[in-house]
């Protein structure tokens, strides 16, 4: 039914009740001119170039629609309609359809009065489902996976979709037909956050700019706006579970500036890519072993994980003030295989180093046929001989401690970029299991690098992931099932972290703080399992990379700790090329069990 034979039925229907309610926008978009930009609409951005134009087809009986499509002037280029006045309360159905793909092809948002950026609903179609952007957690919410794409855009695969919001609320209620009809249920198909809330809503936006994939469209049709507090309240959304506390000491300052250094601390730079040399390094990893401190770190000749990738590493015999040459470890192929960063352990007073293998074999959405190979320092030769593969499809991040049961457990992410854990079949380091961990939607993973605590039985991981904040997870079965992880109450953005005990007693974890500009260690009273205290160890923006490469910019990044005499020695990538230490006095570090942790 075309919307203005549905709303000569709806002026049959007693006034009783309705009196506030108002028909605010409604386009069937039939008398438009086809190639045209539909009347009435404007740019959501003054100077923006939205491409929306009418087309010759539509929902149902309808003969014309609006096509949107990706248009290169700005991610918030949009098409934007105004309602007549602004409203709180706002219910709106609209007809549409989409084209294939993994990108997004699909994007609209209402807006405030003079907004410049989506209000309550931020929608759009990605990766197969239709989403609503959550702007408590800043991720994208599922709303429903059961829409279609339309692989041929001349016999389109309609829908139909009702929102009701309010801008006091903090639910959206959303009513979604089934793919190829246009009836809505009786029922909402489901109730979601708000992007933001508490602003006046003053009409919808037609997304045509970057957000959208570069060969993605989508139709619109039959659109309704209706308005007035009459229209039915949306329901409730469940309140975001409590965060982990992780961190239970004083207000962390919003100025790092604030936050003190750790006294005594000195810094090194143990490689530095040179013109001659391969330019891309990260992931580098430290140990002691008979009084030699051993470094080795992913190496490529250009970009991350790039082909020809490798690992090498130097040695230090005078705590880490000189280091030797460059040795290759994991010596790369010359075709699409690869060896990377990994992990050091010291085992049965033998070196070992794990390291991660990928580039042929299974198909994954990061690293295909992903693998680690383990290496072993030859004493007699001082060479690194191959143990062959010891893990599959786990890429490990930090030195495997030792579990009560006598396994060993190391935390890694897997092909996908999910985070998983390593288990050691006891002291045979040649065989391992791979434990996925659960997580919610909210965590996003992308590279959920893992780095995990063991104490019993009990095991926790803490994980690289979204909200802003370091994710945790507990296992109470040394590693073999997990609950989901959930948020911390931790600052830390995307980027590994090194969780680890100090002989003191008390537990630190080295990460970002905010950003890659500022990379921090916290650490917990003797014998406690939260957080507590806070130094900067680097702070403010690293030197620029000197090569081109992929991935790279000024950071302190992915960092790696090792406690060796009375000292934590901390490796981390400078910008992606070099190689940096900082060695931290272990007596710079207490915290008096009695202590009230002020900063």
């Amino acid at each position: 039914m075309k919307p203005i034979l549905m709303f000569l039925v709806w002026l049959l229907i007693p006034l009783t009740g309705f009196a506030e309610q108002k028909l605010l926008l409604q386009r069937d978009f039939e008398a438009e001119a086809v190639g045209e930009p539909p009347q009435g609409g404007m740019a959501f951005l003054p100077g923006s170039k939205p491409d929306v134009k009418v087309v010759g087809l539509g929902a149902g009986q309808s003969s014309r629609c609006l096509k949107a499509v990706r248009s290169d002037s700005g991610r918030l280029t949009a098409l934007a309609f105004e309602f007549s006045e602004p409203q709180q309360r706002v219910l709106i159905e609209l007809s549409f359809a989409f084209s294939p793909g993994k990108g997004r092809s699909l994007n609209l948002w209402s807006f405030e009065p003079k907004g410049q950026d989506a209000s309550q609903f931020n929608l759009c179609i990605q990766n197969g489902s239709l989403q609503q952007y959550d702007g408590r957690t800043k991720t994208w919410q599922v709303i429903s996976r059961n829409v279609k794409p339309s692989t041929d855009a001349d016999h389109p695969v309609w829908h139909r979709l009702k929102m009701v919001f309010d801008a006091k609320q903090p639910g959206i209620d959303f009513w979604l037909s089934q793919p190829g009809t246009l009836s809505l249920p009786k029922k909402p198909t489901g109730t979601l956050h708000t992007y933001r809330t508490n602003l006046d809503l003053a009409g919808i936006a037609l997304v045509s700019g970057k957000r959208l994939a570069p060969d993605a469209w989508y139709y619109v049709d039959d659109l309704i706006v209706q308005g007035g507090p009459q229209l039915p309240s949306p329901g409730m959304v469940k309140p975001l579970p409590k965060p982990v506390t992780l961190w239970t000491g004083p207000p962390i300052p919003a100025d790092f500036e604030k936050i003190p250094f750790v006294p005594g601390m000195t810094h090194q730079t143990i490689h530095r890519a040179t013109k001659d040399g391969y330019k891309f390094l990260h992931g580098a990893a430290i140990i002691a072993h008979k009084g030699t401190l051993y470094a080795n770190w992913a190496n490529s000749p250009k970009n991350e994980n790039g082909p020809e990738e490798t690992l090498q590493g130097r040695r230090s015999k005078d705590g880490g003030k000189t280091w030797s040459d460059l040795e290759i470890i994991g010596p790369g192929f010359e075709g699409p295989d690869r060896h990377s960063h990994g992990v050091l352990l010291v085992h049965q007073g033998k070196l070992w180093t794990i390291c991660s293998r990928f580039g042929i074999g299974k198909p994954a959405k990061r690293f295909p046929g992903l693998q680690a190979e383990a290496f072993v320092l030859n004493e007699a030769t001082d060479a690194w001989e191959s143990q062959g593969i010891v893990m599959q499809n786990c890429w490990p991040y930090d030195e495997p401690v030792r579990m009560e049961n006598g396994n060993l457990i190391t935390g890694g992410q897997d092909k996908d970029g999910l985070p998983v854990v390593a288990i050691s079949h006891g002291d045979d380091l040649t065989r391992w299991d791979t434990v996925l961990i659960p997580f919610p939607p909210e965590l996003k993973p992308s590279f959920a690098e893992t780095t995990v605590m063991a104490s019993g039985k009990t095991v926790r991981a803490i994980i690289r992931g979204g909200a802003g904040v370091a994710w945790i997870a507990t296992s109470d079965d040394y590693g073999r099932t997990w609950s989901p992880a959930k948020q911390s109450n931790l600052p830390m953005p995307r980027s590994k972290a090194y969780f680890g005990k100090l002989s003191t007693g008390q537990e630190y974890l080295v990460s970002n703080l905010k950003n890659r500009d500022t990379l921090v260690i916290s650490v917990s009273k003797p014998g406690e399992t939260t957080l507590s205290r806070m130094w900067k160890i680097r702070h403010g923006k690293s030197g620029p990379p000197r090569f081109t490469g992929f991935a790279k910019g000024k950071q302190w990044s992915y960092p790696y700790a090792h406690e060796h005499d009375g000292k934590l020695y901390v490796v981390y990538s400078i910008g992606k090329e070099d190689c940096g230490l900082s060695i931290l006095p272990l007596e710079s570090l207490q915290v008096p069990a009695d202590s009230n942790s002020g900063q």
